[in-house]
């Protein structure tokens, strides 16, 4: 199984905040990196920023796996053109639960059975929570 890389894009500094209170849970983490798209940022600068970094992680044999937060956004649009051009995996909607699943388990599952769990990881973290369902 070849090592994996995970490369997330986001909106703003989402990314890295995510990234960070993974971080606090999990401790600190190797073959990630996170790619912020800002108001005012060029979406070609970024796009070559993210196709630079994948060159190289393919350079290095690693498995690419992009994580972004939202379906059909700009970060969303990054990745897609870069899995048109290159052999990488995207998964949409990134929540701390995604995260942290994808990143402890990264290198137990291979690609396809690990997104497949971090999806349903993510939808089922997704809680809403009444006061009547509390016990007091």
């Amino acid at each position: 199984m070849k090592e994996k890389f995970v490369l997330i894009i986001t909106h703003g500094d989402f990314g890295k905040g995510l990234l960070s209170g993974a971080e606090v849970i999990i401790g600190k983490q190797e073959n990630v990196h996170t790619v912020g798209l800002n108001l005012g940022d060029n979406i070609e600068v970024v796009r070559k920023e993210v196709e630079k970094i994948i060159k190289e992680k393919l350079q290095e044999d690693k498995e690419i796996i992009i994580v972004v937060d939202l379906f059909g956004g700009s970060p969303f649009n990054i990745a897609l053109s870069m899995m048109k051009e290159y052999d990488v995996k995207v998964i949409t909607g990134i929540n701390m639960p995604m995260l942290v699943e994808l990143l402890t388990s990264i290198n137990v599952y291979d690609t396809t059975e690990l997104l497949e769990n971090i999806s349903k990881i993510g939808k089922d973290g997704i809680k809403v929570i009444e006061k009547s369902s509390l016990k007091m």
